[in-house]
């Protein structure tokens, strides 16, 4: 009896054991997760069906909405088009995490070009501030003549309406041709803003220069009713519109298309099907450059990083031109080429990329210790930006938009 007793014993001692690890292992995962805001984990999405298995509760006067169909995007992108926010995706950053990327070289610079020099300086602090507060609803915004607030910028929300209205007017007043770009998801048309400064001497090839219009507060999947958005991507709207003053009238050999994608935060919906009428048309993109997130820095050194997923379709080339941009104009940034996969499909270069383009995403520090806590917040506000490293950043795309645009 004492033998079967033991037996007994042990049989126990080994179901705890397990029941301990299994513990350990989901408390594991639950601290890797890639997403940043606690909402993420009650949703589980699956490409070309609605959102399933969530259990949060939507605040009054928020709706449901659904993820798109399988038939919406080009099957490049099969199984992409879900929410998974920007941050680093965990297993990536530890597998990289002691990985030295390839040396770039910053001899030979090339003289600095006065005229680029000029635009460079005529980067406003002011200006930037100003659209930022529009845009997330701190200042209203001017639309037909109109003094309008807005709360959000939620892809499903009527407020982006305005927001989309008011980027068209701000190219109307430069002069810059703008329209928008209709497309469908689940049989909604949606809307990405298209402006276009054509090539002087090589029209037909193009640079693509993208943000995101859209924002959240953690709940992609809801008409969200506030949702400020300052830097995600609030600066990134405003940091391409600011590109877009400052080249028009430079005279570049290739034409430059500047996107304000919406659906991004969804799923990337926007520039996937940009980037699928691009292709379908065999478009000449000789680079393609997403902006997203560039107004938080919240350690010493004005550390922007540049993601080039490990040269994925020869985009190295873009990050060596970056390098290259700050160096030859003095700009106060210290860039980190990331050199790996961590954000290849959480930003709108994803779905160039996945049509072999040659794309980056430039961005502040997405790395754990360096991510901005306000990420999908209601604190995303102007107040908690660096808006002075944001215009440095700034001057680095221009610099590099002229660079790859054919300009000397």
């Amino acid at each position: 009896m004492s033998s079967i007793f033991l037996i007994g014993l042990g049989a126990l001692a080994l179901l705890a054991l397990y029941l301990f690890l299994r513990t350990s292992r989901r408390a594991s995962d639950k601290r890797d997760s890639d997403h940043a805001d606690e909402h993420a984990a009650d949703v589980t999405v699956d490409h070309g069906d609605a959102h399933k298995g969530h259990s949060h509760s939507l605040p009054a006067g928020e709706t449901e909405v659904l993820a798109p169909e399988a038939g919406d995007f080009d099957s490049v992108h099969k199984g992409k088009a879900a929410y998974r926010g920007c941050k680093f995706d965990p297993d990536e950053v530890r597998r990289t995490r002691n990985f030295v990327g390839p040396k770039i070289d910053l001899s030979n610079l090339p003289p600095v070009n006065p005229v680029v020099q000029a635009a460079l300086a005529a980067v406003d602090e002011n200006r930037i501030r100003e659209h930022m507060l529009r845009l997330s609803g701190e200042l209203p915004l001017m639309v037909g003549g109109k003094s309008i607030k807005i709360a959000t910028r939620s892809t499903h929300h009527g407020d982006l309406q305005h927001a989309l209205a008011y980027i068209v007017e701000q190219y109307q007043a430069l002069g810059i041709a703008a329209r928008r770009v209709p497309y469908k998801v689940r049989g909604k048309q949606l809307e990405n803003i298209e402006a276009v400064i054509p090539g002087k001497t090589n029209p037909d090839k193009v640079v693509v220069i993208g943000s995101h219009l859209d924002s959240t507060a953690g709940r992609p999947w809801s008409v969200e009713a506030q949702a400020p958005g300052a830097d995600d991507d609030g600066s990134g709207t405003v940091g391409v519109l600011e590109l877009a003053r400052a080249i028009k009238d430079m005279g570049l050999p290739y034409t430059v298309r500047i996107l304000h994608f919406t659906g991004e935060e969804q799923g990337l919906w926007g520039s996937y099907a940009y980037s699928d009428l691009v292709a379908a048309a065999k478009t000449d993109v000789v680079a393609m450059v997403q902006v997203d997130m560039i107004g938080y820095c919240g350690k010493p050194g004005n550390r922007v990083d540049i993601h080039d997923g490990a040269d994925k379709n020869g985009s190295h080339s873009i990050a060596v031109a970056f390098f290259r941009a700050i160096a030859r104009y003095g700009i106060n940034l210290k860039p980190v080429d990331t050199h790996n996969h961590a954000v290849d499909d959480r930003s709108d270069h994803a779905g160039f990329l996945d049509h072999g383009y040659k794309a980056v995403l430039i961005s502040e520090e997405f790395t754990d210790d360096g991510f901005n806590p306000n990420y999908h917040q209601l604190s995303d506000r102007v107040k908690n930006c660096n808006l002075p490293y944001m215009v440095e950043v700034v001057k680095a795309i221009i610099a590099l938009t002229v660079d790859l645009a054919g300009g000397k």
